[in-house]
């Protein structure tokens, strides 16, 4: 071909290689001189906010729910666990991490012909927000439902001032 195509035909054209996108750098490491230059005292705040980046790692098992049973003070975290029964889930809450845990416990004894239903030990977190407490965990039909109040201190509620 005299047209400096070095192709003689389009589908002889070698097909480009797709590249794997680079990772992004940590927002909080970039921003932290640029917010400490102006703010004081939210230290937890960034702190708070870098541990949810490093966590947010995709789980997908067990699948979950989380629900707004009223607005802004009560939800409820639905888990799918079926396979597992009370012995074998522990919650747990610290320093405003709601921890839940499974494992089953079955002996080896059992053979199966067929094993469909997934009881692999996982663990599943969440970053519970400022007053929220855990005030009830329930198991019912493979349905582990865990209710959360947010519970705001008197002093720390909105006030009205009257004008006298």
């Amino acid at each position: 071909m005299a047209s400096g195509y070095p192709y003689k035909e389009p589908w002889d054209k070698p097909k480009s290689i797709a590249l794997e996108p680079k990772p992004l750098p940590d927002p909080f490491t970039l921003l932290r001189p640029f917010l400490q230059s102006w703010t004081v005292g939210f230290d937890h705040q960034f702190a708070l906010l870098q541990e949810l980046q490093k966590s947010s790692k995709a789980v997908t098992y067990p699948p979950y729910n989380i629900k707004e049973v009223e607005d802004g003070v009560k939800y409820e975290i639905e888990m799918a666990v079926a396979g597992f029964s009370k012995e074998d889930l522990t919650i747990s809450v610290e320093d405003s991490n709601l921890k839940i845990e499974g494992g089953s416990k079955k002996t080896k004894d059992e053979s199966y012909v067929h094993k469909g239903i997934a009881a692999r030990t996982f663990t599943q977190s969440f970053v519970l927000g400022e007053y929220v407490e855990v005030t009830n965990a329930k198991l019912e039909n493979g349905i582990l439902t865990i209710s959360l109040d947010r519970k705001v201190p008197e002093e720390k509620k909105p006030k009205v001032i009257k004008i006298k």
